[in-house]
């Protein structure tokens, strides 16, 4: 491939993600209330994360560890080993949660591009009618990325092909595969499959809105740090800076579940625009 033909592939991708985004937000503006659910994830986190987290940490201290983990484990300052545990279960717990709402998101979205006539509670109901299948993909979200190699691999014949495999399978993720999850009984690794078949030369333009939303989700989750400028007001000296860090997750939390949510409206829009193109040929 030329230089030429490579930016002309590069500019048509982003123009191709553009015209899904455009399509994704006349269903949004056609049906806006199906917006509730980045703020049902919310307040689904806020509300439950306090009796989890308590939960979790309990078990924690009752497990038996290893001889060398005990001995790190006492080594480390008590403040760092909290925080360490506070930031790492928060960010865990939070991706979590939002799988089952980005699957929610996700039917609803297909339902309405299907003309289905479905309430807005629709994804609620799918996600406790799904509820162990969607848990299992959340929790092996993480092995999305060499799955999808996997499920490519007669593509890494030629150096192209290898570059599509890789490409295509870092835009994997649960947006991705939310309508194949919502939709379908196979396993997981069969869903993968399924789903880079469907999405098939869509997987650039999949690349380009999975790109777009890290980007947007480090923007404005930069703005996650202004509530720590509170520790130079605070009235309370001692506790200002809890205040401010507390502050803070919640803001970058809060980001990050809604860009992720409303992000499947356009991975589930582009899916079901593949798969319609895959059923004609």
């Amino acid at each position: 491939m030329s230089v030429n033909g490579f930016f002309w592939g590069v500019g048509q991708s982003f123009h191709d993600a553009g015209l899904v985004m455009g399509r994704s937000f006349r269903v949004l503006k056609r049906d806006p209330q199906i917006l509730i659910y980045p703020y049902l994830a919310i307040i689904f986190i806020l509300l439950t994360y306090p009796i989890v987290g308590r939960f979790v940490f309990s078990m924690w201290y009752k497990v038996q560890y290893p001889q060398v983990v005990s001995q790190v484990t006492k080594d480390t300052p008590h403040q760092l080993l909290v925080h360490f545990g506070l930031v790492t279960f928060s960010v865990f717990y939070t991706i979590f949660v939002t799988a089952y709402f980005i699957s929610a998101m996700s039917s609803v979205v297909l339902a309405k591009l299907e003309d289905r006539k479905v309430p807005t509670s629709y994804g609620l109901r799918i996600i406790f009618s799904r509820f162990f299948r969607i848990t299992k993909f959340a929790l092996l979200a993480i092995f999305f990325f060499p799955l999808g190699i996997a499920a490519q691999r007669k593509k890494f014949r030629s150096l192209r092909g290898a570059f599509e495999a890789i490409s295509s399978s870092f835009s994997l993720s649960m947006s991705q595969l939310a309508p194949a999850i919502v939709t379908g009984q196979k396993g997981v690794f069969n869903t993968v499959c399924d789903a880079v078949e469907t999405l098939g030369t869509a997987w650039r333009q999949s690349l380009v809105i999975r790109i777009g939303t890290f980007v947007a989700i480090l923007l404005l989750g930069s703005i996650s740090f202004l509530p720590k400028l509170i520790e130079l007001y605070w009235f309370d000296d001692h506790s200002a800076q809890v205040v401010g860090w507390v502050l803070t997750a919640l803001v970058g939390a809060s980001t990050y579940v809604i860009i992720r949510i409303v992000g499947a409206v356009f991975t589930t829009t582009l899916y079901f625009e593949a798969k319609n193109r895959r059923t004609k040929t």
